[in-house]
């Protein structure tokens, strides 16, 4: 059904973790398995179609399995499996697909492997290597890739080392390293990147130390 809900409604049971984009939705099942729904005209469900733009898919999906983590952005969908590899499918006209290319895909791709955490902004994406090694792609016109330009980028580039957790908000980037430091880079008009300022900055910034989590 497309009605909308005022109250919880249960949906499906067994699930271990969920995201939410514009207007699609993930959420991984305790057998590992990856189900998408919702709107899918970038191909953002990976289910190997582009569908009419605003056309329903209620029905939840079955489009990956052995998944451990998953992330999505505005229109682009993103997911790591057992043994480490980054998945990403949907939108890609910034990069944030990080394939090497800006071309929409309706089928899940492999962009990186050794991958433990990963975070979707509105046009750009993060993820983190086993080696503590922070990753960025796509959108970089408010410096949210904290790589020193504001320019675009279509393939992963390094950015921060010693890295634990990490989020990505509409424009703006944080992350933690293993000394409890916050680091934040981008978008700045509201004051979000908490380093006293309003000024957008595309180099990684410290704003708090002693963090244990972050969420944009």
């Amino acid at each position: 059904m497309t009605t909308d809900a005022h109250k919880p409604v249960i949906v499906v049971s067994n699930v271990v973790a969920g995201a939410g984009g514009w207007l699609h939705s993930l959420f991984v099942t305790t057998d590992g398995r990856l189900w998408t729904m919702g709107e899918n005209y970038y191909g953002q469900l990976g289910n190997g179609a582009f569908t009419a733009f605003y056309s329903p898919n209620p029905t939840p999906s079955n489009v990956a399995s052995n998944v451990v983590a998953v992330a999505v952005g505005r229109f682009h969908s993103l997911f790591v499996t057992t043994d480490g590899t980054l998945w990403t499918m949907g939108f890609d006209g910034n990069g944030q697909l990080g394939n090497g290319t800006t071309t929409d895909v309706a089928t899940p791709v492999s962009v990186a492997s050794n991958v433990v955490a990963v975070a979707g902004g509105w046009v750009h994406s993060l993820f983190v290597t086993t080696d503590g090694t922070l990753w960025a792609m796509g959108n970089n016109g408010n410096g949210q890739l904290g790589n020193g330009t504001t320019s675009d980028v279509s393939t992963p580039v390094s950015v921060a080392s010693n890295v634990v957790a990490v989020a990505a908000g509409g424009f703006h980037s944080l992350f933690v390293t293993v000394d409890g430091k916050l680091w934040t880079m981008g978008q700045n008009a509201y004051g979000q990147l908490g380093n006293g300022t309003t000024n957008d900055t595309s180099m990684p910034v410290i704003a708090a130390s002693n963090v244990v989590a972050v969420a944009a």
